[in-house]
């Protein structure tokens, strides 16, 4: 309701009693009012005045720390937003190390693989040919063997006495100069 309509009730509602409206009535009670709040503003100014300042002091004071808070806050988020950028540059450049740590890795294990087998094929090689000749050296021991054998079957068969003796006699008397022995062995 507005100010009008309680007017207009005020009126209308002492108009149908038959009365007629006291103005008496509403002007005592106006002054009575004025004079409250007279009194009222008269002795709470300095309370309502401090309070108003206070608050006023209280509410620009945390104004003043929500707009600092806001600027710390801004700041850090600056701050850790540099850090983020760096901290995902610094993951790029970690795996690109990491990669080329690997490729390099991997390059030498490589390396040293292919040296490892050819190591492996010269030393099968070598082996092969000191078997080879081994197994040559055996083989020409025993046809050496052999053939000595037969040549001493053969010889034995074929040889007759004196011829034994006349051998005899020469290998002994090449064994008694000293010199035709030396010179024999030089």
């Amino acid at each position: 309701m507005t100010d009008f309509e309680l007017l207009n009730l005020l009126l209308t509602n002492s108009s149908e009693a038959g009365n007629t409206f006291n103005w008496k009535y509403v002007f005592e009670h106006t002054v009575n009012l004025v004079i409250l709040l007279g009194v009222l503003v008269y002795f709470l100014k300095d309370s309502v005045r401090n309070f108003l300042v206070e608050r006023k002091g209280s509410i620009s004071s945390e104004i003043d720390h929500a707009q600092h808070t806001i600027a710390e806050a801004k700041k850090k988020y600056e701050e850790y937003d540099n850090k983020l950028k760096g901290i995902e540059a610094e993951i790029n450049s970690i795996k690109e190390s990491i990669i080329n740590q690997g490729q390099t890795e991997r390059e030498e294990i490589i390396r040293q693989a292919n040296l490892a087998s050819e190591n492996i094929r010269k030393e099968a090689q070598e082996t092969i040919q000191f078997e080879s000749e081994r197994a040559k050296q055996e083989i020409q021991s025993e046809v050496v063997t052999l053939a000595l054998q037969i040549a001493e079957k053969v010889i034995k068969e074929n040889l007759t006495e004196t011829e034994k003796q006349k051998f005899i006699d020469e290998f002994t008397n090449k064994v008694g100069d000293d010199d035709t022995w030396h010179q024999s062995q030089h």
